[in-house]
Formats: structure tokens, sequence, C-alpha cells
């Protein structure tokens, strides 16, 4: 194996890594900073999406607190006020809307109970406690009075008023008379004792959704501040980037770009590169191509007096493979050379002429150029050889696999080798033939030997 050479010319110039791989890292690092401020901006916009919702569940939870104690403390004393309806029978109608409103989960001790998880101030929670008291103290108010009427005004026995609890009634209490029970029934709904609890529901629950509002609002104000800012940092990322990118553009055109298009015409005419301006990477292509203008120069002499085709074949012969080689360069690309030995030729030709010997060589160099591209040669007699320029070994070995199938179609038998380098530089073009040849010569003569 042999080391690249270290003898290569400097030709000065600021190499493109060190101009690139600042730029990547520095897009790299912006480019994640976008993102991190998207997810936080995301992130923000959950984090008050998610304030406004619990907000707006807590003040509906708070309000219905206020809406139920309401909606029981008018259909009870819809009843003690008009026990009998017109029809003369008992008036059922705002019992059944009393027992209909028991059954709701918002009555006041069930709603406190809620509000002891949620995630409120300790003044919310006490004014939802204080509303509850009030509300409960106005239920077994409105219990009472029921109970009391209905001792006057007995209602059925049906659903839902089934559902509404009866509370015991006093000996003092059964024994009042029919008028007593009514006015006593009154006084605990109309009295000032049951206003004053029923104003207290009202004003704690209102203060309660106040200072709940208050407290979303102050957290979604806080959010959109954040959210500004971050959407601020988003434009000024965003700015930075258009610079990068427009300095890079800058940077490319004058020192890559423009000498390359200077190349382009410079080459049609054959004239020598300026290898003095431009990039490290661009004075190197124009130091080599100048390298290589002075070895055709000298070449030109030999290419023109020697033939590059092969008449049989209609392939490149031996002499343009030389001539390629010369070209191919030594360093930069990964390389294959393979070489190719047709068996049983000799025996053709003495077994059924020179014809079908020529035949097997043409059957031999389709089968050959078919698979391995435009890079195949005729050396001469039995010898083919071809190139395969940056490729893999897998891709290599694909190509042997339809070479085989090739082969079959064709009812040809050839030896083959192959050698190849990840990077021609490694190695040399020479060492890569040798080691082509001994792999093709082993194979033929296991050919010869299994026949």
């Amino acid at each position: 194996m042999l080391r690249k050479s270290s003898n290569k010319k400097d030709v000065g110039g600021i190499p493109a890594k060190k101009i690139v791989i600042p730029i990547i890292l520095v897009l790299t690092f912006l480019h994640i900073s976008i993102i991190a401020t998207i997810m936080m901006v995301n992130k923000t916009s959950s984090e008050l999406s998610s304030i406004m919702q619990k907000s707006g569940e807590y003040v509906s939870d708070a309000t219905s607190l206020l809406a139920g104690s309401s909606l029981l403390s008018e259909t009870s004393s819809n009843f003690i006020l008009m026990p009998v309806a017109e029809t003369g029978e008992v008036n059922i109608m705002p019992l059944q809307a009393y027992a209909g409103e028991l059954a709701n989960d918002r009555r006041g001790a069930q709603v406190a109970e809620r509000f002891k998880s949620y995630d409120v101030s300790p003044e919310v929670k006490e004014a939802i406690s204080q509303a509850a008291e009030s509300a409960e103290f106005m239920m077994e108010s409105q219990l009472k009075a029921i109970s009391l009427m209905s001792a006057v005004y007995p209602y059925p026995d049906i659903m839902p008023l089934r559902n509404i609890p009866v509370a015991e009634l006093t000996e003092e209490e059964q024994s009042m008379s029919s008028a007593q029970k009514e006015s006593s029934a009154r006084l605990l709904l109309l009295g000032s004792v049951y206003a004053l609890h029923k104003q207290t529901v009202s004003q704690q629950v209102n203060t309660a959704v106040g200072m709940i509002q208050a407290a979303s609002g102050a957290h979604a104000a806080a959010a959109q501040q954040r959210i500004a800012k971050l959407r601020s940092s988003l434009w000024a990322i965003t700015g930075s980037i258009i610079v990068i990118l427009s300095a890079t553009f800058i940077c490319l055109h004058t020192q890559l770009l423009a000498p390359l298009d200077a190349f382009v015409h410079l080459i049609s005419s054959s004239s020598p590169l300026d290898d003095t301006k431009g990039l490290n990477e661009v004075r190197q292509v124009a130091n080599a191509y100048n390298t290589l203008l002075k070895r055709r120069d000298a070449l030109d002499a030999i290419l023109r007096s020697a033939a590059e085709t092969d008449a049989l074949t209609n392939m490149p012969n031996r002499y343009r493979f030389e001539q390629y080689m010369l070209e191919s360069g030594e360093s930069g690309y990964s390389l294959a050379v393979l070489l190719f030995d047709i068996n049983y030729l000799k025996k053709t030709n003495d077994t059924y002429g020179h014809l079908a010997g020529d035949k097997l060589i043409r059957d031999a160099a389709s089968c050959i150029s078919s698979c391995f591209g435009e890079n195949c040669f005729r050396f001469g007699g039995d010898e083919f050889a071809a190139v395969v320029k940056d490729c893999t070994p897998e891709m290599v070995q694909e190509m042997i696999e339809r070479f085989k199938v090739a082969e079959q179609e064709k009812n040809v038998s050839i030896s083959l080798g192959y050698a190849f380098t990840e990077e021609i530089g490694n190695t040399t073009l020479r060492s890569l033939l040798d080691e082509a040849d001994k792999k093709m010569y082993i194979q033929k003569e296991n050919a010869h030997r299994l026949n």
C-alpha cells in the first residue's frame, strides 16, 4: 500500500472547510434555536389555553352553585306560596322541578368539595366554602318548609317526588294548626335569616368568580407577553440566518463560482487556468488541470500514433486503456479494476475454427461492456479489462452477479479477477492491476481444473 504523496503543491487560498464548517455550525445552532423557540411558543400557548380552559371550568362550577341554589329556592318558594293549583289539587309542578334539581351535582357541599382540589387561591376556596354553607342552610330550610306545608297539603307518592328528603318535624311543629304550619313554612323561606343566607351565596360566588377571572387574566397576560418576546426572538434569528446566507452566497460567488465560470471559458480554449484566485480547492483544481494539460501535450504524439479501438469487438484497446489510466489521476476517488480472460478460446479455435473463436470473443466483449459500462477494454487475444470509478464493493459485486447471468445467456465462460480501493492514493493503479490479474488467473486455473 502506498501513502498519499506529501509533495502536493501549496497553491495558497483559504480552504473551503475553514469557511463552510463555521457557517454550518452557526446555522445549525440558529436552526436549533428556532426549533427550541417554536417549542417554547407552543408550550406557552398550550399553557395559556389550559389556563383559560381551567378558568372557564372553575367559573362554570362556581356559578352552577349559585344557579342550583337559586333554582332550589325559587321552586320551593313557589310551592310554599301556592301549595294548591287552580284545579284544587296539590301544586306538584314546583316540587317536581325541585326534585330534579336535587339530582344534579351542583349543590353547595358538592361544589365546595370539588374546589378543594382545584388550582385556585385559598381566598377563592374560602368564598366558595361560605357560599356552600349558606346554600346548605337554605336547603335545610327549604326541606323543613316543604315538610310543614306537605303536612297540610300532602303531595302524592310519585317519582320524582320520592327523591325529596322528608324533614322530621318536632312535636311542637306537629301539634301546630294548619295555619300555623303554613305561616311557619313561609317564615322559613321569606324571613330575614333566609334572605341573608341567599344574599351570602350570591355575594360569595360573585367574589370567587371575580378572583378566578382576575387570576386567569394575570396568567394570560404574562403568557402573552412571553409569546411576544419569543416571536421577537424568532424574527431576530431568522434575520441572522438571512444575513449569514447572503454573506455565504457572496463569498461563494466571488471565491468559487466566478473563478469556475472563468475556468469554463479558458478550458474551452485549452488555455491554462489561473491558480492564484479563489478558494484553496479551486486553486487546486486549476493547478491539477494545468498539470493534466501539460501531460496531455506530452502524450498527444503517442495517442495520435496508436489505434484506440479494437477492430473485432469495437472496444477500446490497450493503448486507450493506458491513456485512460493516465487521465484518471492518482487520488480522490474510489476505483475497481477488473481483468477478464476467455476460457477455452484455443479449444474453440481448434475444434470449430477461428470464425467460432471470433464469435466467442465478440460475445465475451458484449457481456463485459453490457455489465461494466463504457470503461471496458480489450487488451488483445482473450484478455479484457474494465474500470469502475466512484463505486463501492457492493456495487461491483452487483455488476459481477449481472455478468454471471450474461455469461449464461451468451453461453460463454470467462474468468475474472478484480481489485478495489476506497481511494486512489492509498495504492497505485499498477498494484490494483497486479492484484486483479492474480485473482483472475486463480479463477482460470480452477475453471480448467474442473473441466
